[in-house]
């Protein structure tokens, strides 16, 4: 049976979700106007804390949605039941351990007026965290574009109640407990999706079969989540509030990565854990890699370029400062190209993900320490980057042998090597355009024409290429893939019984 291309499957959710990203986007380019440095710094502390606890509180229940829902197999009831209660416990836990550190936390960052916002900063930790498993659940189990939709509703909601109290002179405090406010609506709809369900049901023996699946994943996060975010630890260890601020600037990343790599992502778990899904694995893997390099190779390359426009375009000249650390950082979105994580879970490789998880962490303390050391902010970042390259590359051959794919298979460099030089030439008019831009009054409207540019070179190259069909057609086939896969690609006899 044929079946629709990763990215016009993830259709919806691209969709819906760069519609929320319109209005997330919204947000830091406001707080910016609205709050002076030091403020905006403290934010970003709180945000630090509470996001990179939920990270590590959900133990992999969330993730384990994708495995087992889209089996269909009449137990979604019990799944979602599991998860929801599991994360809930964590979330609280790990809320209530939120609220005890506080003073350790306010001595970590330099900041005493961080513990007077313990009391929201714990429940937008313990919200944050029970809430989790709402559109997983409802992309699980094929409701693609209610899943969308929550998101899109959702996203209004937080950007609508966190700007209000800031508009009334609430200042952070109202800020922080509107974020409050829109966590407990998330967990409200996640408790009509489990009646809806059917539920609540629990069957302890499938429970067991839940956890054996996610805690290992669940334990991965316990060390992926501090390599991920420890280099913004360190830095806010070292540095005032302010100076956090123009750190974690440069740090900031387009939604248009989360934006891709999600809904992609999610949809290749599904799809590898679909009946008959393995044996075209490295087909899916191949669709994946495709449409998330087409468009991240090309935004890395025009942010590079433009990136003293962007900067001050989008947080005004007071985070100049912020530029060269931004060149660096943006790097990171190469890595999102790769869809490592969905595909190793998607293979029930979670504990290999708990061993390669811990080992990064390491390499990355030493990286990103040693960075800060010898060469400040921007040591951190390169140290962060140059640690995630590694052990990403590890990963990669990971999967190639589970494939029993050769290297030169394993990806498709044809079509990678067409969109890396697509991007680098596409670059060549973005650099003139910012050279002469960078000290006008209006760098946003400057970078709007690069970007304009950047797009008319890069699209025309891709659409020009030398190959079947006209050049729309071959532009077509290059960002969103052939209408229909191919023949299944048969896997190896090994991959076959782990299927089974």
């Amino acid at each position: 049976m044929h079946k629709k291309g990763i990215m016009r499957q993830a259709g919806p959710l691209l969709l819906a979700r760069g519609a929320a990203t319109v209005l997330g986007f919204a947000l830091p380019l406001l707080l910016v106007r609205l709050l002076d440095q030091t403020s905006f710094g403290v934010y970003k502390q709180v945000w630090l804390v509470a996001s990179s606890a939920f990270l590590m509180l959900q133990m992999g229940l969330t993730a384990s949605l994708y495995y087992f829902v889209p089996r269909r197999d009449g137990n979604g009831a019990a799944y979602l039941t599991q998860s929801l209660a599991t994360v809930s416990v964590f979330g609280a836990l790990g809320g209530l351990g939120v609220y005890l550190a506080r003073f350790a936390l306010a001595g970590h960052f330099n900041t005493p007026e961080l513990a007077d916002f313990a009391a929201p900063m714990a429940l937008i930790t313990f919200t944050m965290t029970a809430s989790t498993p709402l559109e997983p659940a409802l992309l699980a189990g094929g409701q693609v574009k209610l899943s969308a939709a929550t998101n899109f509703v959702s996203e209004i909601v937080r950007v609508v109640a966190s700007i209000v109290p800031l508009l009334l002179g609430y200042g952070l405090a109202g800020f922080f407990w509107a974020y409050v406010a829109h966590g407990v609506l998330r967990c409200v709809a996640c408790c009509v999706l489990l009646a809806y369900r059917g539920g609540p049901r629990i069957d302890w023996k499938l429970f067991g079969g839940q956890l054996a699946y996610a805690l290992p994943f669940g334990a991965a996060l316990l060390f992926e989540t501090p390599q991920r975010n420890l280099h913004l630890w360190a830095v806010g260890g070292t540095v005032k509030a302010a100076a956090f601020a123009i750190y974690t600037q440069g740090c900031f990343q387009l939604p248009i990565v989360n934006l891709l790599y999600s809904p992609i992502s999610d949809v290749l778990q599904v799809r590898l854990n679909e009946p008959g899904g393995r044996a075209q694995a490295v087909h899916l893997f191949h669709d994946a890699n495709l449409r998330l390099a087409v468009i991240l190779l090309p935004f890395t390359a025009c942010m590079i370029a433009a990136g003293s426009l962007f900067i001050p375009g989008l947080f005004t000249h007071q985070y100049d400062a912020s530029i060269p650390i931004f060149r660096v950082a943006v790097l990171s979105a190469l890595f999102a190209a790769l869809p490592l994580d969905a595909t190793l879970r998607a293979l029930g490789q979670t504990r290999y993900m708990f061993n390669v998880f811990f080992w990064r962490l390491l390499v990355t303390a030493a990286f990103v320490l040693s960075g800060l050391h010898f060469f400040g902010m921007m040591g951190a970042i390169s140290g962060h980057l140059i640690a995630e390259g590694l052990v990403r590359t590890v990963m990669l051959d990971h999967i190639r042998k589970e494939l029993g794919s050769s290297w030169r298979d394993m990806l498709p460099w044809g079509e990678l090597r067409r969109v890396a030089i697509a991007s680098i030439a596409a670059s060549v008019p973005v650099v003139a355009i910012t050279r002469y831009a960078y000290s006008g009054a209006r760098p946003l409207l400057a970078f709007f024409a690069a970007g304009a540019a950047y797009g008319v070179v890069y699209l025309g190259i891709l659409a020009f290429h030398p190959g079947p069909g006209t050049p729309l057609e071959r532009l077509k086939r290059m960002l969103f893939g052939a209408r229909e896969e191919a023949a299944p690609i048969v896997a190896p006899a090994s991959v076959t019984a782990r299927a089974a």
